[in-house]
């Protein structure tokens, strides 16, 4: 009772509301969330195609590419527990999204576009890349890059990539290969989950020392006062992303006041900061 309170409050509360973009998790922000349908082409039709008053209600997506490591294989997937899809699709997807008619974002802002590259190749997450599987699995996020850079050039939109990693050396091997022409913005982001033990994907920032982060996005339940002063401190950007908000999401969001807001839950986080 005193936490369905607490989210009554948080929403219809009178704090000033954050200024932050609103940023498709996983792929997949069609309510109610399932995260079965995560990094699947169905989803990411669906929530391109979702729509307030008039406008979309995203302003960018999170795109998983994942390295299969059994058979060299670059997919879009968040994990090997589905069918599995080529990797190049969901930018083939994009690039048809920016040639429609119409405004791609909500408000007046660049269209984002997180390239995540994830840390394992196999379902054990505890199995990583080796370092000829960091080369190629850049490779192939470059390789979306230049699709997505070409229909943005191409229907004259704005649009800028962040390259994301929970591992430092895949972003690592993403600068190795940046190719000498970007037609649109490249940023690079660290991502911050479930600190271990809890979990074994989260690579202290630390570990980041000497690559040019221009943001960190952190589980929107495990961010510390002290890290929000590093990133802030810093001149980074913040996110915060999540599966399913709560009251605490809200009040973190309230807190911390991150520039972009990773959803599974797109309507409500845009109700929410439009309220």
């Amino acid at each position: 009772m005193r936490a369905t309170s607490l989210a009554i409050a948080v929403l219809l509360g009178g704090c000033a509301r954050p200024d932050a973009l609103v940023i498709c998790h996983n792929a997949n922000c069609v309510e109610p969330a399932d995260p079965a349908q995560d990094d699947t082409l169905d989803a990411l039709r669906e929530s391109l195609a979702l729509e307030q008053a008039g406008r979309p209600v995203i302003d960018g997506v999170e795109i998983d590419t994942f390295w299969r490591g059994e058979d060299g294989v670059c997919l879009y997937a968040h994990d090997l527990d589905r069918d599995q899809t080529p990797a190049i699709e969901p930018a083939n997807e994009l690039a048809a999204y920016f040639a429609r008619s119409g405004p791609i974002t909500f408000g007046d802002n660049p269209f984002h576009v997180f390239l995540e590259l994830k840390s394992h190749v196999s379902a054990d997450k505890s199995d990583l890349h080796t370092p000829a599987e960091r080369d190629l699995h850049a490779a192939c996020a470059w390789q979306l890059y230049t699709v997505i850079a070409d229909a943005a050039v191409a229907n004259d939109r704005d649009v800028v990539v962040f390259f994301s990693a929970f591992a430092p050396d895949l972003l690592r091997s993403v600068i190795a290969q940046t190719p000498s022409v970007t037609p649109i913005p490249v940023r690079l982001g660290a991502i911050q989950g479930v600190p271990a033990p809890l979990d074994n994907q989260t690579r202290p920032l630390d570990e980041y020392a000497g690559i040019p982060l221009d943001l960190v996005e952190f589980h929107a339940q495990w961010i510390l006062d002290a890290q929000y002063e590093g990133v802030v401190s810093a001149g980074l950007d913040l996110a915060v992303f999540m599966f399913s908000a709560t009251a605490e999401t809200f009040a973190v969001i309230e807190q911390y006041e991150p520039s972009m807001i990773v959803t599974s839950e797109a309507r409500l986080i845009r109700r929410w900061l439009e309220r």
